[in-house]
């Protein structure tokens, strides 16, 4: 991906980095107030960058909350999905590493389902701070 020339790295590894020190998901307007002090000034690089991490399934989207997050799976990257958890209290997310359950799912394609690249499900719960 192209950069502004301001910018000390693409705007990809920028976007990651922030991504990876969040606590929490982060959406698109969030991550440009947090990287304006390195440049990036406008949505629609945030965007492009954003749509990159996912092509590349270093990020992944949580459709219920419009938000962001790293992928955090540091063993099996390989997979063609993710199952993230959604609090639906508290909003936090969690990226379930049970690769039985990952590769089993990936296994519907030979029942003919097509996944799309690098697909997400979300799984709403209740997490054990917000059950107590």
């Amino acid at each position: 991906m192209a950069r502004p020339s301001s910018l000390s790295a693409p705007a990809s590894e920028l976007v990651l980095k922030v991504l990876r020190k969040a606590k929490e998901p982060m959406t698109a307007y969030t991550l440009l107030e947090k990287l304006k002090k390195s440049g990036i000034n406008s949505a629609p690089i945030i965007y492009r960058a954003l749509e990159t991490l996912m092509q590349e399934g270093s990020a992944h989207k949580i459709k219920e909350l419009g938000a962001y997050v790293a992928c955090d799976c540091t063993q099996d990257h390989h997979h063609a999905l993710s199952v993230l958890t959604v609090c639906g209290d508290c909003k936090e997310v969690e990226e379930l590493h049970d690769h039985a359950v990952i590769h089993q799912l990936e296994n519907l394609r030979k029942q003919g389902v097509r996944l799309q690249h690098h697909a997400v499900i979300e799984l709403p719960i209740t997490c054990n701070a917000c059950a107590a």
